[in-house]
């Protein structure tokens, strides 16, 4: 049996990250199109939820990336030891 993918390899966590992206830059762009005053506050909002998310998954990305290279590179340095 394998063992399972650490979270950098899985292509789902990359693929919230891009998505989240583009749609707060689609949400973005139909926020600048609109002339309802009461729609502009809901899209923005929305918007800014999208790209929350990208932030708080791509931090989260780049802290699990840092983290397994360490762990790699620890790894590394244990077998020089020997």
């Amino acid at each position: 049996m394998a063992a399972p993918k650490h979270p950098v390899e899985q292509p789902v966590f990359r693929s919230l990250m891009l998505t989240s992206l583009f749609l707060g830059v689609v949400f973005v762009c139909a926020a600048q199109s609109s002339a309802n005053r009461n729609f502009l506050y809901g899209v923005t909002l929305v918007a800014a939820l999208f790209f929350a998310i990208f932030v708080v998954s791509f931090g989260l990305y780049w802290l699990a990336w840092v983290l397994r290279e360490h762990e790699l590179w620890r790894e590394g340095r244990q077998g020089e030891e020997e």
